[in-house]
């Protein structure tokens, strides 16, 4: 009986005090605003200048800050007074001030906002999230500006005079004359420079208008200028119209390279050439046939492949083709010669030691005299159809292994001139042997690296390879990137700088 009294007189109180705790809190939430308004900017609320880098050195940026912006101007605090002068220009008389923009009405909250929110608030322990102002764009101090500004990279740190880690720049290309016929010879003028160690090369591809033809050439440096030459010879009935510099590749003499191509905008799109034609020919040749002499051959013989192939203007000037083992590992080209009409032979000779098998015509490319290009792979059925079974006493599938990679030096000192890197690979084969070695190196810098040999030494597991690094060099790490080993029956493989057996290969360069 008691507990069942105690509890509404218990329900009642607590009522009682929850309302008294509202109407309190309503009270003071709307005595607010008014408080605030009235409150003139705190002391700390100054007006901030910040000195901008513009085209006129003596131009600056006032920033006011939000409390003196937005308080009504008999409240807003004059600039403290730094001296009597100061005092006298401050007290004459000044041409009114622009009116102020009035302030933009605030959205009204409804009436269940109006009630609840201060029951949030208090039970919330006083803490409230900030609305977003209306653009939803986040509002960032000066303070915050200054500290991101003050993390960004020097770019004005000195650069190590001796450490070339920059390819070099391409400054303009042109064509000497800008406009010529087929089968006339035209100058390509590459200007570019280096920052330290000097340009070594500079070579590229001219490309059609439709892309299907291509002409390379290289340069040399003329004389002491930074001006590099080459010439090419605009093949007869070639394309009429406007040929570009597709791609340019330019190295300097510290390893570092650089690939400019058309497609990225890396070349100017004033590269280009005019070719005049009265025979324009812009259709490469076109497979008509495919066929083998023997089916079946065996290891150490020759095989013949015909391809019968035709132009429509220009005429076929150069036919090859390539076969794929069964393992996928190892490849076989044929290079073929011109036979009666429209047929071509080509030549296959089969290694002693092989992978056994068929072996699948892998693709046919076909090239006519205006150098228009077009390869035919095994998508298209007369390649599909070609396969040749080879047999031999000796069957190789597996390419050869590597064994192990080592350095003669880890530590490599380029103070007191060039330096020449040795590397020392063992690698063996499970049947033919290792045919050959070749390798690439990378540094620090953008394209850094090159290619290097590698010969027998010894016995014919070790292969040795050299290179040699220029005194301006890029300084830091430098790694073999990758090593290459095909033995006699031309099966491949590739190790990358992943692989463990390329952990040795690392070495620093100071």
């Amino acid at each position: 009986m008691r507990r069942s009294r105690f509890l509404p007189v218990f329900f009642s109180i607590l009522m009682v005090t929850f309302v008294i705790v509202l109407v309190v809190r309503l009270r003071r939430d709307m005595r607010e605003p008014v408080k605030n308004a009235a409150t003139p900017p705190s002391a700390a609320a100054t007006t901030t200048t910040m000195t901008t880098t513009t085209s006129t050195p003596a131009e600056t940026m006032t920033i006011v800050p939000v409390a003196n912006a937005t308080a009504p101007p008999s409240l807003r605090r004059p600039p403290l007074v730094q001296n009597s002068e100061e005092a006298r220009r401050s007290s004459a008389p000044r041409a009114p001030a622009p009116a102020a923009r009035p302030p933009q009405p605030q959205p009204q909250q409804s009436a269940l906002t109006r009630v609840f929110a201060p029951i949030v608030k208090a039970l919330g322990g006083g803490t409230s999230t900030a609305a977003p102002k209306p653009g939803g764009m986040p509002q960032t101090s000066v303070s915050q500006s200054q500290n991101t500004s003050s993390h960004a990279p020097d770019r004005d740190a000195p650069k190590d005079p001796n450490s070339d880690t920059t390819p070099p720049q391409l400054i303009s290309i042109e064509f000497v004359p800008p406009q010529v016929h087929d089968g006339e010879e035209v100058t390509i003028v590459v200007t570019a420079i280096d920052d330290l160690s000097g340009i070594r090369g500079v070579s590229g591809t001219l490309a059609s208008p439709t892309g299907k033809a291509l002409q390379g050439f290289a340069t040399q440096r003329e004389g002491e200028t930074n001006r590099y030459v080459g010439r090419v010879v605009i093949a007869k009935d070639a394309e009429e119209g406007l040929w570009r510099v597709n791609f340019l590749n330019m190295s300097d003499n510290a390893s570092n390279s650089v690939t400019l191509s058309y497609a990225q905008a890396t070349v100017p799109r004033t590269a280009v050439l005019r070719v005049v034609s009265s025979n324009s020919d812009s259709t490469p040749p076109t497979l008509k046939n495919v066929w083998v002499e023997r089916r079946s051959i065996r290891g150490g013989e020759k095989g013949i492949v015909f391809v019968e192939a035709v132009d429509d203007k220009s005429g076929v000037y150069l036919v090859s083709a390539v076969f794929q083992s069964p393992s996928k590992a190892a490849r076989l080209g044929a290079g073929c010669q011109h036979g009666e009409g429209d047929i071509w032979q080509c030549e296959l000779t089969i290694p002693t030691c092989v992978d056994c098998g068929d072996w699948q015509l892998e693709q046919i490319t076909l090239q006519d005299k205006a150098n228009n290009l077009a390869t035919f792979r095994t998508d298209n059925p007369l390649v599909q159809a070609i396969k040749i079974n080879i047999s031999g006493d000796a069957c190789d599938n597996t390419p050869p292994v590597l064994q192990s990679l080592v350095l003669d030096n880890n530590n490599i000192d380029l103070s007191r001139g060039p330096a020449i890197v040795t590397i020392t690979i063992v690698a063996s084969d499970d049947n033919c042997g290792v045919a050959g070695a070749s390798g690439q190196y990378v540094g620090p810098g953008p394209g850094s690296g090159g290619f290097f040999p590698l010969q027998p030494s010894g016995d014919g597991g070790t292969w040795t390879g050299r290179f040699t690094l220029d005194p301006r060099a890029p300084r830091g790490r430098w790694r073999i990137n990758s090593i290459q080993l095909n033995d006699r029956g031309h099966n491949l493989r590739v190790y990358n700088a992943s692989d463990p057996l390329l952990a040795n290969g690392v070495f620093q360069v100071r």
